[in-house]
Parts: C-alpha cells; sequence; structure tokens
C-alpha cells in the first residue's frame, strides 16, 4: 500500500527485477555518486564483508537511509544495500551494548 511516509512507487519489468550475478567492483564511485548521505557503500560493503566493524562506524554506516540507490546505479550488480543493512544491523547492536 502507498500511504503517507512513501516517497515514491518504483515500477520494474520482469526482466529489471531479476538479479544479475555479481561482478568485480570496477571502482567507478557511481554507488558514492548517488548516495544522498555521501557515504561510500563500495567500502561500506567491503567492511561488513570482512567484519571490521569498526570501521564500518568509522565509516558513519549507522547513517546509512537505505534508499537502494548505490545497488541500482552499480554497474558491476554488486547487492551493496544488502551487505550495508548487514552490517548496520551489527554496529547498532554494537553501538548500543557499549551504551549499556
Amino acid at each position: 500500500p502507498v500511504t503517507k511516509g512513501s516517497s515514491g512507487v518504483l515500477l520494474l519489468t520482469k526482466e529489471e527485477s531479476i538479479r544479475k550475478p555479481m561482478q568485480d567492483c570496477i571502482r567507478c564511485a557511481k554507488c558514492v555518486n548517488v548516495c544522498p548521505m555521501g557515504l561510500n557503500p563500495a567500502f561500506l560493503m567491503k567492511f561488513t564483508i570482512y567484519k571490521d566493524w569498526e570501521k564500518a562506524e568509522a565509516n558513519y554506516i549507522q547513517d546509512c537511509i537505505e534508499c537502494g540507490s548505490c545497488s541500482y546505479t552499480c554497474p558491476a550488480h554488486r547487492p551493496l544495500l544488502d551487505q550495508i543493512r548487514l552490517g548496520k544491523g551489527k554496529v547498532m547492536g554494537i553501538i548500543r551494548a557499549r551504551k549499556s
């Protein structure tokens, strides 16, 4: 359903909705250019894959608004948002544990 908080509706064809095989990052910086928060999604994904939670937090993974622009524009078809969500959840858990 579309609610008051919805920011948009994205319609994709069946071909567009199928995930393509992931390729190596070519460091084109398209994900950086489209990020509304000014983050570097490629680095955040790398930190999550290698479980480097300190670097992920230092690079503001918790500031990601999970818009998906990075994954959508990536020519290498990398699942940036999926990995960032995993890393963000882990880092937020660490931050909460640190405060208690």
